[in-house]
């Protein structure tokens, strides 16, 4: 992919759209093709690091929501920091117009270092339709020197004349065999590695980072509660205030991918994939005895509520109504 980005320095294209699943290393990979269009030359290239690294170059710019700045404390939120106003009430969870009116004021002028500006926008499917408009005005006639660089685990949720203005970069999990590698190699323990990388979607970044954040600890906890919930051994209100509030999110889309399972397992004999492959065994013993119309009714739900989980809606009633529906999806467990 790098050899294919870089093959020719002088570009007819202004703008691309990094894409793909979560923990492929669409962040990666645009961040360092970003300080390879920022530099001149070969000789140049230490300097621009230098200067990224300490957050201070002056033609690099970043839009993300103001609630990933506050959240995050990465290099890329140092710099998208300049764009949003902390302190003010709930951060909010899009890019707003107001960022990318901003962004286009400063990138209209010349560049500090008199080479390129490089703009990074991540995650873009977080534009609303008035900051998509916005984009797409400067994306019809860039200033010049100024490159794009959009990075999306959710491109079909982008407008189609943002995507038809980019040029598209497609990164997909590598084969198992060399994610498993590089995992080991990362010094995870060679017994989780598998369950890690199934959890992942085969994504080896996300799973290094689900090791880092002592995810399996946690989602042993999660299946115990949920397992319990179906049996209606334990109240869903008394569940949804247990998972802590910061994990929330992680905990839903754990249980999105955990309902998906079980839809698999009732409708294939032998499912090959299953994001949970260490409870197969639970989940082929609780399959005669599940709803399947409320299952998909909880599938429908933990889809929504991902989303509305970073809106500025309660979260403590959008985790018991998901719960609740989830309690119910047993009504047909006998003893």
């Amino acid at each position: 992919m790098w050899e294919t980005l870089t093959q020719h320095r002088e570009r007819t294209t202004h703008a691309w759209l990094f894409k793909g699943p979560q923990g492929v290393g669409k962040t990666v990979i645009a961040i360092e093709f970003a300080l390879y269009l920022l530099s001149e030359d070969v000789a140049d290239r230490a300097k621009v690091h230098g200067l990224f690294s300490a957050g201070s170059h002056p033609d690099f710019h970043v839009l993300m929501p103001e609630q990933r700045c506050v959240e995050g404390e990465g290099v890329l939120e140092q710099y998208a920091v300049r764009y949003v106003s902390t302190g003010r009430g709930k951060p909010k969870s899009v890019i707003s117009v107001d960022q990318i009116r901003q962004l286009i004021e400063r990138v209209s002028t010349r560049s500090h270092t008199g080479a390129n500006k490089c703009v990074i926008i991540s995650p873009a499917e977080c534009m609303n339709a008035n900051s998509a408009n916005a984009l797409l005005k400067i994306l019809e006639e860039p200033p010049a020197r100024t490159l794009f660089l959009l990075i999306s685990a959710m491109p079909h949720q982008l407008p189609s004349t943002i995507i038809s203005r980019c040029s598209p970069v497609d990164l997909r999990e590598p084969d198992k065999h060399t994610a498993r590698v590089w995992l080991l190699d990362q010094g995870l323990p060679d017994a989780d590695v598998d369950v890690l990388l199934a959890l992942s979607g085969g994504a080896p970044l996300r799973a290094r980072w689900l090791h880092e954040t002592g995810f399996l600890e946690h989602r042993r906890e999660w299946i115990s509660d949920v397992l319990q919930l179906m049996e209606d051994h334990l109240d869903p209100l008394e569940v949804a205030a247990k998972w802590n509030r910061s994990e929330r999110l992680i905990a839903m889309d754990w249980l999105h991918r955990f309902v998906v399972d079980l839809a698999r397992v009732i409708f294939c004999e032998h499912p090959e994939n299953l994001y949970n492959p260490d409870v197969r065994r639970r989940l082929q013993d609780l399959k005669k005895r599940i709803n399947v119309t409320a299952l998909f009714d909880v599938s429908d739900t933990l889809g929504r509520g991902k989303q509305l989980l970073e809106s500025p809606l309660d979260q403590d009633l959008i985790m018991e109504d998901v719960l609740i529906r989830l309690s119910k999806i047993g009504v047909n467990l006998q003893p």
